[in-house]
C-alpha cells in the first residue's frame, strides 16, 4: 500500500493513540500526529500508607466477566475475601456490572463509530479489533464515572484492565498492580486465532505493552509469566511471583461408589487445550487394569461431544461426563487420582483444590505447574500431549497404593504451607505497604 496522509480529525478517534499509532504504520499511513502521543507510565502513590496496620482501600478490575466459573473468577474472589478478612475494604468492577443500555445501546453505536473511523481511515475494518475497541471504550466510560479517587490501590487482572487504568491513572496517580492470569496474544497465536504478522496481532501486542508500562508492580501467579512479560517490555524489577492460595473448605460427604473401587476426577473445562483427548486415549492403553476403576470427567465445554463419541469409539465403559457440577468437594472427597493432561496451562486453580482433597495427581509440564508439583514427590509431571506418559503414570497410581497416597500426603502438606489464601493475601498485602512505603 502507498503511504499516504492522514487528514481525518483525531481528536474523534475512537483509538487510543498508541494504538492508532502501530495502526497506520500497518496500513501505511503517514503519521502526523506526535503530539497526541502520550505513552503510559506508572506513577506510584500520592500519599503514604506505609504503616502496616493502615486499612488500605482496594479496587480489582477485570475486563473479563466476573463472578463466573474458572481460575480468574477464583483467584478474584479468593483474594477479595482474603483482604476483608485482614480488614481492608474491597471492590470489584467488571463489564457484568455496566447497565444494560451500555451493552444495548452504548457498544453498538462505539463499535459503528469505530467501523467507520477505520474505513474512511485505512479503507479497511477488522471486526475483532472493532469489537475489542468498542467494549473497552464503554467500559472506560463505565469505570471512568466512578469515584476512583476513594481507593489507595488499583489492581487489575487482565491485561484490558491494566491498559484502560492504566490510562484513567494518568489523572489519579494511584499505585497500580497487574497480574496476568494468561497470554492473551501469543496464547491466540499459539491456537491460530489471530494470525501472525497480522493487524491483530500488532493491535493487541501494543495492548499488552502499554498496559505494563502502566504497572508499578506485576505481580505474576508463577514465575513462568516472567519470560513472555519481558518480551513485551516488563522490566525484571517490575516482577514479582505470589504462587494462588485458596481458603480450603473440606465440605461435602463423600459419594457413595463401589468398595474398594478406585476413582479417577478429572476437573476442568472441556476445551481443546485442556488435552482431555490425550486422557482417554491413555486410558484405552491400559483397560486390563481398569476393571476396579471409575473415571468421572468433571465440566462443560466445546469438546464435550467429541470426547463423548472418543470414549464411545473406544469402548471405555467405566469414563462417565458428570457435566457441571457444584459439588466438587463431595466429588474430590470420592476420589483418589487426579488428572489433569493439559497442554496449555498457567498455574490451575483446580491442580491446587485437588492436592487439598488428598489426590495422588498426573498433570502435564507446562506454564508454572512444575512450581507446585514436583516429579514423583507431589505428583507426576508428563510432557504436554505425551499419551504413553499419562498412561503409565496412570498404571503406575493404579497396581501401587502406597506410592499414590504418598504422593497424596506431599501434595496436601505442600498446600497446606504454601497454597493457601492466608500465604497469598498476606505476601501480596506486604507488597501493597512495602512499595507504597517507598512512595512520598
Amino acid at each position: 500500500m502507498n503511504t499516504i496522509e492522514a487528514s481525518k480529525d483525531d481528536s474523534q478517534c475512537p483509538f487510543h493513540p498508541s494504538l492508532l499509532r502501530v495502526m497506520d504504520q500497518y496500513y501505511g499511513v503517514d503519521y502526523k500526529t506526535d503530539s497526541l502521543i502520550e505513552p503510559l507510565q506508572a506513577f506510584g502513590i500520592k500519599k503514604n500508607i506505609s504503616d502496616k496496620t493502615d486499612k488500605l482501600k482496594i479496587l480489582y478490575v477485570t475486563f473479563l466477566r466476573y463472578p463466573n466459573t474458572g481460575g480468574l473468577s477464583t483467584y478474584i474472589t479468593s483474594i477479595k475475601n482474603g483482604f476483608e478478612k485482614h480488614g481492608h475494604d474491597v471492590d470489584v468492577i467488571s463489564p457484568v456490572q455496566m447497565p444494560a443500555l451500555y451493552l444495548e445501546e452504548d457498544i453498538p453505536k462505539a463499535a459503528e463509530h469505530a467501523r467507520n473511523f477505520m474505513l474512511q481511515r485505512y479503507g479497511i475494518t477488522n471486526e475483532k479489533i472493532i469489537k475489542n475497541t468498542s467494549f473497552l471504550n464503554v467500559f472506560k466510560s463505565f469505570l471512568s464515572k466512578k469515584n476512583l479517587e476513594q481507593y489507595d490501590i488499583f489492581h487489575a487482572q487482565d491485561l484490558f484492565a491494566v491498559f484502560l487504568l492504566g490510562q484513567i491513572n494518568q489523572q489519579y496517580q494511584k499505585p497500580l498492580f497487574f497480574t496476568p492470569h494468561g497470554h492473551f496474544t501469543k496464547s491466540r497465536l499459539k491456537f491460530h486465532k489471530i494470525e501472525k504478522g497480522s493487524i491483530e496481532e500488532i493491535y493487541f501486542s501494543q495492548i499488552e505493552q502499554q498496559g505494563i508500562k502502566a504497572a508499578d508492580r506485576i505481580i505474576t501467579i508463577s514465575n513462568s509469566f516472567h519470560s513472555p512479560l519481558i518480551e513485551f517490555g516488563a522490566k525484571k524489577e517490575q516482577l514479582i511471583t505470589v504462587h494462588t492460595g485458596i481458603d480450603f473448605q473440606p465440605i461435602g460427604k463423600p459419594i457413595q461408589t463401589g468398595r474398594d473401587k478406585i476413582i479417577i476426577t478429572c476437573v476442568s473445562r472441556l476445551s481443546p487445550r485442556k488435552g482431555h483427548e490425550i486422557f482417554i486415549k491413555a486410558l484405552s492403553q491400559i483397560k486390563e487394569y481398569l476393571s476396579n476403576v471409575e473415571v468421572w470427567i468433571i465440566g462443560d465445554g466445546i469438546m464435550k461431544e467429541k470426547l463423548k463419541k472418543q470414549v464411545q469409539t473406544l469402548n471405555l465403559e467405566n469414563v462417565i461426563f458428570l457435566g457441571k457440577r457444584t459439588d466438587i468437594a463431595a466429588l474430590l472427597s470420592s476420589s483418589t487420582i487426579y488428572v489433569l493432561s493439559t497442554l496449555n496451562d498457567n498455574f490451575p486453580i483446580s491442580i491446587i483444590e485437588a492436592m487439598f482433597f488428598d489426590q495422588a495427581i498426573i498433570t502435564s509440564n507446562c506454564g508454572g505447574i512444575p512450581e507446585m508439583i514436583e516429579h514423583k514427590k507431589t505428583g507426576i509431571i508428563c510432557e504436554p500431549g505425551n499419551v504413553q506418559e499419562v498412561a503409565e503414570a496412570l498404571k503406575l497410581l493404579i497396581v501401587n497404593k502406597k506410592f499414590r497416597e504418598t504422593l497424596a500426603k506431599e501434595a496436601k502438606q505442600y498446600a497446606c504451607k504454601h497454597l493457601t489464601q492466608e500465604v497469598m493475601v498476606s505476601t501480596i498485602e506486604r507488597i501493597y505497604h512495602s512499595f507504597a512505603g517507598n512512595k512520598s
